[in-house]
């Protein structure tokens, strides 16, 4: 149901966005000391199973300190092999070793999530809150479902149960507060909130090339967190998560893409949001097993208006019951087995002109549909079940074996999905990894609903194959190679006319494949430097099985390169750098012009065979800088950044730019480009 022209807000004020790796469960060791007479000190030691997870991981702390926008925390994601920004490098989410992005799931504590990103780009999360961040590309484990391509999945920190601390922090385009601290000996809370600046940045009223902005573009996030630790072996935590984009603008007749598309003319407006809690019971029964049982309830909105009366609304509620039992049941074995329960009601309505269309055609004006309205409801129910067991077999070899059931009502189908991976350990710091896996998810609800699509679409299927071999180089060094392939069936395939089930508008008649290598080398932390450079190459492509025509996907990039430096200078000052650079993606070139059928007077472009041009090769360096001062006497921070050093001037696409004199063979086709040469400051302050 998604129109909304991301490109056009993103212009109004560029950011960027997005990370990386994995949490580990540790058993700390509390020590007491109690004098019972004035001759005789005792120390006793008492273990504890639930201690609290406070501290971010030394692996996603070096991915947060990849230069990025106000220190975004998720911005690394992109300094890794196979990641690729989906809609240029100014706005959109992560595409994952060939994958849409709409293939991919996030999960924020164990919970799915649909809204990790704002709509210019950057995280919702501020990164005082992050334990971990964890980007599974491929073939992951059973505990995850409803994705085909990767899994994006955020831990949030335990509170630390320390005196009342708050931290602010603002730069050029956001501000916030974090407020932390003990509640009693054994409870403690955080809680974060940030707003975006971009609206000191325009002004209401004010009007460019026919846009004016009727409601300044503002998001914010909050993030909450309650723990309290029940004696020595349960943790029940309490968290909340949200956040909300907010905006509008009024298109006028002289605006550019009213040239192209009258119905654009009105006011285009959005405001979406969501708000999550959730409810998590850990009991740590003794030393070989483990339960954890978590309540989530989720409420998201999305309200688009544009054109003359065209609206969106959608309103979701979603309920979650999750539990894990892992079990050591013998000594070198671990089982695993869990159970999630989703059910979820969606209120929608709308009015607009559809084109029924995916990310795999060249012309969605030609899938243009008659204006319709509708207002229903959709609920869901989803369940799976999923076994793992981990075996280490001998000192040289590892193996994990999982099945993951899943039953979706809305679609009416069930799926078993084996799971399966096994390292070999041949000689001291070398690894041989291969994994394999199935997957499903819920199709794209834009094309599943009546009237604007197919309600019997089918889930799109996909089979992972990954092959990884790593080595420690020495006490400093370690490299690593990927080997991977994807196999992609039942994805969306839109319908033309002239096929027997056009009235569908849509079948699961797409299938596709992606395949690469990865190598990356790291250096870790020595002498006050540690970085990485990595370098990859891919392929993926997609099939229309009713005429069997294979073409390049238009994410497809061959060739992707990243370096990535930290150096600590002194006490006081830290730098870094990332720099990437990567072949231009597919796209399908402008070859002329042609009269708009339901615009008389006005052009719209023809195109070219499908995705048969690739853009210009693709160059971006950042560079940072931290300090860390007093101020006032208060521990403080600052945080420098240049986003796009060198103003190259990366090329994401080329569109028609109509002038009012166009001919079929005298227009304008312009280059779109990305995120400009952006200088940033920000501050944070602790008291």
């Amino acid at each position: 149901m998604t129109r909304l022209n991301k490109r056009r807000w993103v212009t109004m004020s560029s950011l960027t966005f997005s990370s990386v790796f994995c949490i580990s469960h540790v058993q700390a060791t509390e020590i007491s000391i109690d004098p019972p007479n004035k001759d005789v000190e005792v120390i006793e030691v008492n273990g504890r199973r639930n201690q609290a997870n406070t501290e971010i991981t030394e692996n996603t702390q070096k991915l947060f300190n990849v230069p990025s926008l106000a220190n975004d925390p998720l911005s690394a994601v992109f300094s890794l092999p196979g990641i690729v920004y989906a809609d240029g490098d100014d706005g959109g989410e992560p595409a994952i070793r060939g994958s849409s992005p709409d293939d991919n799931a996030f999960y924020i504590d164990n919970m799915p999530a649909n809204y990790i990103f704002h709509l210019f780009g950057d995280s919702i999360f501020n990164k005082n809150v992050i334990s971990d961040f964890s980007l599974y590309p491929a073939a992951f484990g059973t505990e995850f479902g409803n994705a085909t391509g990767g899994i994006i999945d955020v831990k949030l920190r335990d509170p630390r149960n320390q005196d009342l601390e708050t931290t602010l922090e603002a730069s050029m385009l956001k501000t916030g507060f974090m407020v932390e601290g003990g509640i009693t000996d054994d409870q403690a809370f955080y809680f974060s909130y940030r707003r975006s600046l971009v609206h000191l940045f325009v002004t209401e009223g004010e009007e460019d090339d026919g846009e004016t902005i009727s409601k300044q573009p503002i998001s914010d996030d909050y993030q909450g967190k309650y723990q309290w630790l029940i004696g020595k072996d349960q943790k029940l935590t309490f968290s909340a998560t949200g956040a909300s984009d907010e905006g509008a603008l009024t298109i006028s007749a002289q605006a550019e893409e009213t040239m192209l598309n009258p119905d654009a003319i009105g006011e285009d407006s959005l405001n979406n949001r969501f708000d999550q809690q959730t409810l998590s019971w850990q009991y740590f029964a003794d030393d070989v097993s483990r339960f954890e049982i978590t309540f989530g309830h989720m409420t998201e909105s999305q309200k688009q208006t544009f054109g003359q009366g065209q609206f969106i609304d959608l309103s979701t509620r979603r309920l979650n019951l999750r539990s894990k039992y892992t079990y050591d049941w013998r000594e070198n074995q671990q089982l695993i087995l869990g159970l999630n329960i989703q059910h979820s009601d969606s209120d929608y309505s709308y009015d607009q002109i559809p084109y029924f269309c995916t990310d795999h055609d060249a012309d969605c004006e030609e899938k243009r549909g008659e204006r319709v309205q509708d207002t229903d409801k959709l609920t869901r129910l989803d369940t799976a079940l999923y076994i793992d067991n981990m075996w280490k077999i001998s000192d040289d070899l590892d193996l994990s074996l999982g099945l993951r059931a899943e039953r979706d009502d809305y679609t009416d189908q069930t799926f078993v999905h084996p799971r399966a991976s096994l390292t070999w350990y041949p000689f001291d710091g070398f690894a041989i990894t291969g994994k394999y896996g199935t997957y499903s998810r819920f199709p794209d609800i834009d094309k599943a609903l009546k009237k604007l699509g197919n309600p019997n679409l089918k889930s799109p299927k996909a089979s992972h194959y990954n092959l990884a071999f790593s080595y420690d180089i020495n006490d400093l060094w370690n490299t690593q190679i990927d080997f991977y392939y994807k196999d992609l069936d039942d994805m969306a395939l839109s319908l033309d006319d002239n096929h027997p089930n056009a009235a569908l508008r849509y079948s699961n008649d797409l299938s596709g494949s992606a395949k690469g290598v990865e190598w990356v080398i790291n250096r870790a932390l020595y002498n006050g430097w540690y970085g990485w450079a990595s370098v990859s190459w891919s392929n993926s492509d997609r099939t229309n099985d009713v005429t069997n025509v294979t073409t390049e996907y238009y994410l497809d990039t061959p060739i992707l390169a990243n370096i990535v430096a930290h150096y600590q200078i002194n006490d006081a000052w830290d730098v870094g750098l990332k720099l990437s650079v990567r072949s231009g993606a597919k796209y399908t070139p402008i070859t002329g012009l042609r009269d708009n059928p339901n615009h008389p007077g006005f052009f719209l472009p023809n195109y070219g065979a499908l995705n048969s041009s690739t853009l210009p090769t693709y160059y971006r360096l950042d560079l940072s800088a931290n300090y860390k001062t007093t101020l006032f006497g208060l521990d403080s921070e600052i945080n420098f950044a240049v986003i796009n050093a060198t103003n190259n001037d990366n090329v994401s696409g080329y569109s028609y730019s109509p002038r009012g004199d166009d001919s079929p063979t005298n227009f304008t086709i312009e280059k779109d480009t990305g995120m400009e040469m952006f200088p940033s400051i920000g501050l944070t302050v602790k008291f």
